[in-house]
């Protein structure tokens, strides 16, 4: 066994006198304890706090990259792209996973992350396609050629 690992026992040893010696051999227990208990409410609390503040967030992200999407595959539209049912099917999906008129508290977490996710993919995707080149033209409408191109 290493001497560094011995000495490090013997000192927590020391260290574990002093705090039962502060607190008290009898309350030390209901001290850890205590102690432990308060960490986890505090945590509990923090968790709480953030676990609000993160479902408002993936909301607003949810509908901000929705907007981008539609925006996105006009755009798409305008020049000759395909995705026309896309910027139908996906906000039908998006305010079937959501939308809930009859309900007393808003959609769950889980829903408006799957929300997010396909809005996500799908801004993804129109973007990708239209920072593609376009297709080479082919038939009646193919790119004129060179002086030097015609025999």
């Amino acid at each position: 066994m290493r001497r560094n690992t011995i000495a490090l026992i013997w000192a927590g040893g020391f260290l574990l006198a002093a705090a039962l010696y502060v607190v008290g051999p009898d309350r030390f227990l209901d001290r850890c304890v205590a102690a432990i208990d308060a960490l986890t409410g505090w945590i509990h609390s923090t968790l709480l706090t953030l676990g609000a503040q993160a479902y408002d967030v993936v909301h607003a992200l949810a509908l901000a990259l929705l907007a981008v999407f539609v925006l996105l595959s006009v755009l798409a539209a305008r020049r000759g792209l395909r995705g026309g049912w896309a910027v139908v099917g996906l906000p039908l999906v998006f305010l079937l996973l959501v939308w809930r008129p009859f309900a007393e508290g808003p959609a769950p977490i889980g829903r408006w992350l799957a929300a997010l996710l396909i809005s996500a993919v799908g801004a993804l995707l129109m973007t990708r396609r239209l920072l593609d080149p376009p297709p080479p033209r082919t038939g009646p409408w193919t790119a004129p050629r060179w002086p030097a191109d015609r025999t």
